[in-house]
């Protein structure tokens, strides 16, 4: 396989570390020298790839919620195959909080540390983080309906709120283990949500539209 030109080489390293940076720092925490000093390219190369800091950060929304999906697709296929939904919904939630604390609580979801500190004028941005939070919702509006057709999780409350209140309770765990640095509180809550949105499963209810 040819290797991949020097210019393609550079974007992808501005890409991995504008990554890397803005999830731990986030959009007003990080600069674009600092970027490029840890990729050692000259400020003219980043101009060549990226319109402005606004473009790059969009760009890089896109490009993290594209590489999500397609790691959660692999994982439901293979290591959590035989997984039911409300478990798969746990799984991912216990590997990416030991995920975070293996960053010793530095790297966390790049959407959730984005949309702290993002401006409401910066369009760019939050159009990659509105589609990239609906891409993420479609997947876990799906687990729910799964789960709900499996009599797993409750069938009163349509799935796609189930998923939004999801959505919700964990962008702000995720937040607060951040400021306290410890995943059990975070992952205890998750827990008991989805332990709670189960309560309901086995009564006979009408079905809502997902």
């Amino acid at each position: 396989m040819p290797r991949p030109r020097r210019s393609e080489s550079t974007r992808e390293a501005l890409i991995t570390a504008g990554i890397n940076q803005l999830s731990i720092y986030g959009y007003h925490g990080t600069g674009i020298k600092q970027i490029l000093d840890e990729v050692k390219v000259p400020k003219g190369s980043f101009y060549n790839f990226f319109a402005s800091k606004e473009a790059f950060v969009a760009e890089l929304i896109k490009h993290y919620s594209d590489d999500l999906l397609a790691r959660l697709a692999d994982y439901f296929q293979h290591q959590a195959k035989a997984l039911t939904p409300l478990d798969k919904l746990k799984a991912i939630n216990h590997l990416s909080l030991q995920k975070f604390a293996d960053s010793e609580f530095q790297t966390s979801c790049l959407i959730a540390t984005i949309s702290a500190d993002i401006d409401a004028d910066n369009r760019l941005c939050q159009q990659a983080l509105n589609q990239a939070v609906d891409d993420c919702l479609a997947v876990i509006t799906s687990l729910f309906a799964q789960g709900q057709q499996s009599l797993e999780i409750r069938r009163d409350i349509p799935a796609s709120q189930l998923a939004q209140l999801y959505w919700s309770a964990w962008q702000g765990a995720l937040l607060r283990t951040k400021v306290i640095k410890d995943k059990q509180e975070a992952q205890l809550c998750m827990d008991v949500l989805l332990d709670t949105l189960c309560g309901n499963a086995l009564k006979t209810k009408p079905d809502l539209q997902v």
